[in-house]
């Protein structure tokens, strides 16, 4: 595979990820090869799903773990004549090819028009076009796997692909419904998020034949920090900047989604307030409305509250991590640990 450039505007944390950007290039040119079809404008619709960047945090997760579980073995390990490096950058990429299929159809159900300050595909080029384009770039991830032949991974991805549909499903019965438990939040942010996460750590020690309990480590490791990624970004709905995060402060608040920040502020508030929140939580309220409950939930600490969960969960993550053998890639992991969860608002 032909090297290709990566910019800040592919990959959002380069010095990061700087000891692994040959494979990071790799996955790069692999996906620039998937986007080829027999019919132009869908080469140019799919390429366009992946091209439009972001943190790759899910492919740089595998080629991470691949390098921190076995240090002294990678890059030695064989599959239908594909060196290591080559096999991992297509693991690796089939990664970001079947997240990329779940944000595609997330932007068509949530009628998302841009994303990362670009138009999104169903802006340019309409939801049936862009529907179908996710479905193609799941079959050619799945395609790629079943030609790479590893059962293991093939299974995990099956198993991660029906936690995060199930976490979705779940997410949606649970709308407009302010009496959910933690628990059951927690539960959504696991399957629909941080599921994802664990499995691309796992197969990345699958890559190189790990043992059994160093892929156990690398999984609650990603499921972790799966957890707190995900309420750090249900906290910036709330207090994040929107040319940062790319979409309007309350999108979670008027579509109906109890986050951690509102549900511990919904099981603390006066009776009162709970009858005025339950009549305009999931309603196009106005940005005043909206000022006026973000304010209560900071001037009961419940932002404060979602926080420090958050930190117990990224703090349990690198106790996992320090599990795996001294080396440059597992303080690179270290750093992108605390790089994802300390996102300022």
């Amino acid at each position: 595979m032909t090297p290709v450039q990566i910019t800040k505007q592919t990959l959002a944390v380069p010095e990061m990820l700087a000891p692994i950007l040959p494979e990071m290039q790799a996955v790069e040119a692999f996906l620039e090869a998937q986007a080829e079809t027999a019919i132009p404008q869908f080469s140019d619709l799919t390429r366009h799903l992946l091209s439009a960047g972001g943190k790759r945090l899910r492919p740089a997760m595998v080629i991470l773990c691949a390098h921190a579980s076995e240090p002294s073995r990678f890059g030695m390990l064989y599959r239908n004549g594909l060196a290591g490096r080559e096999r991992l950058a297509i693991i690796a990429g089939c990664m970001e090819m079947i997240h990329m299929a779940t944000l595609i159809h997330d932007d068509v159900i949530d009628q998302t028009f841009t994303r990362r300050g670009k138009p999104t595909a169903n802006a340019l080029y309409g939801n049936l076009a862009t529907v179908l384009s996710g479905d193609f770039i799941l079959a050619r991830a799945m395609r790629a796997l079943a030609l790479d032949g590893d059962l293991r991974i093939i299974q995990k991805v099956a198993q991660i692909t029906t936690d995060m549909s199930e976490g979705e499903v779940a997410e949606v019965f649970l709308r407009h419904r302010l009496e959910i438990t933690e628990a059951q939040y927690l539960d959504i942010v696991r399957r629909k998020t941080a599921e994802f996460l664990a499995g691309c750590c796992r197969i990345g020690g699958y890559l190189v034949d790990a043992d059994e309990a160093t892929l156990d480590t690398l999984e609650q490791f990603g499921r972790d920090l799966g957890i707190a990624f995900q309420i750090i970004d249900d906290l910036l709905d709330y207090v994040g900047d929107p040319r940062v995060t790319g979409k309007p402060n309350g999108t979670d608040f008027r579509e109906g989604f109890a986050t951690l920040p509102l549900l511990h502020y919904y099981h603390s508030a006066a009776p009162d307030e709970r009858d005025r929140l339950q009549a305009e939580f999931g309603t196009d309220l106005s940005e005043e409305q909206f000022r006026y409950w973000r304010e209560q939930i900071r001037l009961t600490g419940s932002l404060k509250y979602a926080e420090a969960v958050a930190e117990q969960y990224r703090q349990s993550a690198l106790e996992r991590v320090n599990q795996v053998p001294a080396s440059p890639i597992r303080r690179t992991l270290e750093e992108v640990a605390r790089f994802i969860t300390e996102r300022k608002y």
